[in-house]
């Protein structure tokens, strides 16, 4: 009886040591559980209050940078139109009112292009009063202008007045117009700016080298279209862009793209910036991290264009051919870090390696080569 009483307490004693391990296994895995999406959540938090707080920084900096560009161009138009008045009286000596106005003319196109590259942090109200100013020292300065240059003498002439040159119908339609910003600015400004490329459908667009090497490209509203640029461009904005593909060399800076539509991009940048864009395809260099926001299936892949001179225009474009982050992409609209966001993933398969040269060749020949160079 004594001997069955121990073997009993023998076989007991483990089991319930065994069930006491596991559930304090049980409630420490909950526990670092819990810590660990605690974590999670204070460190995208982090992450929010920093981007906040340099969108912050952008704001007040743009805003004191904006301020003193128009009080600049307020001093010229003012001395301009003293002097001008001055002279007028037989006081003041001569003026060049062509190369004064000249000079605010190109100060002011200076500021519209300081606006237009900020519209990425800046308020749509901001956005409106800015503009609002640019627009209101536009039309000081041409009034200025017009006021100070001197009158023409009223008189008949036996001369023919030639006609006016009009352009082409089709190509004054088609041609590319400069430097622009982000749709809602457009909107916002009642069409003052102007796209780069706005506006086509099934065209096949190329931009030369001579054309964005550093420059600012903005896209807007295209369907159907291919469009590539060749060379190293500043920055690209895309906005409102349905079935296109988008060829692009390494840029300096940044790619903001929006409201993409089963578009194909092939870029390398700086920084990656995607939102409220759905079943893309992007093949990708990017030196650091890529952002998307408001997207769905969205596809990443190596950047894979080549061409004669890419090296030059890699070193030109300040990026490392070395450094590609391609995968590593934050989406804002995803927190856990434990699981994977499903808005967008990486491309694998065959999709991966792509023959540029015969996508272009079968979309020129499959839209009978309306291209705009």
């Amino acid at each position: 009886m004594h001997h069955e009483l121990v073997d009993n307490l023998d076989v007991e004693i483990p089991t319930a040591v065994s069930t006491t391990v596991a559930k304090k296994e049980h409630i420490l895995e909950k526990l670092n559980k819990r810590n660990k999406n605690r974590q999670n959540y204070l460190d995208v938090k982090l992450e929010q209050r920093h981007k906040d707080n340099l969108q912050l920084e952008g704001t007040d900096y743009f805003s004191q940078a904006f301020a003193e560009k128009v009080r600049d161009i307020e001093t010229r138009i003012r001395n301009v139109n003293e002097a001008g008045k001055k002279k007028s009286g037989g006081d003041g000596p001569s003026l060049d009112l062509g190369r004064h106005f000249a000079d605010i003319t190109l100060e002011i196109q200076e500021l519209q292009r300081y606006l237009t590259t900020s519209t990425m942090f800046l308020s749509d109200f901001k956005i409106k009063a800015c503009q609002s100013i640019v627009n209101e020292l536009t039309t000081r300065s041409e009034d200025t202008r017009a006021r100070l240059s001197p009158k023409k003498k009223f008189g008949f002439s036996g001369r023919k007045v030639a006609p006016k040159t009009t352009l082409n119908p089709k190509l004054s339609a088609t041609t590319d117009k400069v430097d622009s910003s982000e749709a809602r600015l457009h909107m916002a400004t009642n069409n003052v700016i102007n796209w780069t490329i706005a506006n086509r459908s099934n065209e096949y667009i190329c931009l030369q080298s001579d054309k964005i090497n550093g420059k600012d490209i903005t896209i807007t509203n295209l369907e159907n279209c291919f469009v590539e640029l060749q060379g190293h461009a500043g920055s690209l904005q895309i906005s409102h862009a349905a079935n296109c593909i988008f060829l692009s060399g390494p840029i300096a800076r940044s790619l903001f793209a929006e409201h993409c539509i089963e578009c194909t991009l092939c870029v390398g940048c700086q920084q990656l910036r995607l939102h409220s864009s759905m079943k893309c395809r992007v093949y990708l260099h990017v030196t650091s991290r890529a952002i998307i926001e408001d997207c769905r299936e969205i596809e990443m892949a190596p950047y894979n264009n080549d061409y004669v001179g890419i090296e030059e225009d890699f070193q030109a474009a300040g990026l490392s051919k070395e450094q590609n982050n391609y995968a590593d992409v934050a989406d804002f609209n995803w927190l856990s870090s434990e699981i994977s966001s499903p808005n967008w993933r990486l491309l694998k398969g065959d999709f991966i390696s792509i023959n540029w040269e015969e996508m272009r060749t079968q979309f020129r020949q499959q839209y009978l080569d309306n291209a705009a160079l």
